[in-house]
């Protein structure tokens, strides 16, 4: 696990008030202004899809509630299938948002009702200043037999350990990440916070055209502007290659409250 310098930045309330999201959206797309609602839905389609697709059959039937759910793009999705979807997001417009769609979402774990069988964690945990305190709370609103799935950056990124890219190292550990996770600090977060694995593997979002990307010009981006210089068997070799090496760019963990 890697302890990055907050420099005093409180992290949860900055993404309350907007920062993540702006900062996030402006890194890929150079944006830093004027981003609407729909531009934020339409960046976040793909990991939307993809988590929506790989969780679909456990979450059909059941209670799922996700932990810092932005704009509500999986639950959106997941709505047709489960019994209940809920949500939890410290930033007030995008509660708002969504709360339109009819999709209860809270502030915060200690206001939430009843109980869920699923709880999601796409991309938080690494934003939490205290996720000993988090889990915790997870925990007394799962089910005896509840089900957390955790998504975070890979501390062993094939950017940071293989290629030693200095941009990508400023881009990641900035001060909106307190903390990165390897596979097996993570399972022993887990595991010290009463959950025993089920599944513990890697996920690689980004295409070989994103790292090269970031190797010529210092700059994410790389899998929108470089689609001629990708394909999708190329993308599955290189994503294969990454995770037998245990250096995607992302970890996926699901466990069981014990």
């Amino acid at each position: 696990m890697v302890q990055l310098d907050c420099k005093g930045d409180n992290s949860e309330e900055k993404y309350a008030e907007g920062g993540m999201l702006e900062n996030a959206y402006a890194a890929i797309t150079n944006m830093t202004s004027d981003m609407t609602w729909e531009q934020w839905i339409e960046e976040t389609k793909d990991d939307d899809d993809r988590r929506y697709n790989e969780l679909k059959d456990i979450c059909t039937g059941k209670r799922v509630l996700e932990f810092g759910c932005g704009n509500g793009g999986f639950l959106r999705r997941m709505k047709a299938h489960a019994d209940c979807v809920t949500g939890i997001e410290l930033m007030d417009e995008a509660r708002e948002y969504i709360a339109e769609e009819g999709i209860q979402v809270y502030r915060n774990p200690d206001e939430v009702e009843g109980k869920y069988d699923i709880v999601c964690m796409f991309m938080v945990i690494e934003h939490l200043n205290n996720p000993d305190m988090h889990l915790a709370k997870i925990k007394r609103i799962m089910t005896e037999d509840g089900i957390l799935i955790c998504e975070t950056p890979n501390a062993h990124d094939a950017l940071i350990t293989k290629y030693k890219c200095k941009a990508f190292e400023d881009f990641t550990y900035w001060s909106k990440h307190v903390l990165l996770f390897d596979s097996e600090t993570l399972e022993r977060l887990m595991r010290k916070n009463g959950f025993s694995t089920i599944r513990n593997t890697q996920i690689q979002r980004y295409s070989l055209a994103n790292h090269l990307y970031w190797l010529s010009n210092g700059k994410p981006g790389g899998h929108m502007r470089w689609k001629d210089f990708s394909n999708e068997k190329m993308n599955n070799l290189y994503a294969e290659c990454l995770i037998a090496h245990d250096m995607a760019d992302t970890l996926w963990y699901v466990g069981k409250k014990l």
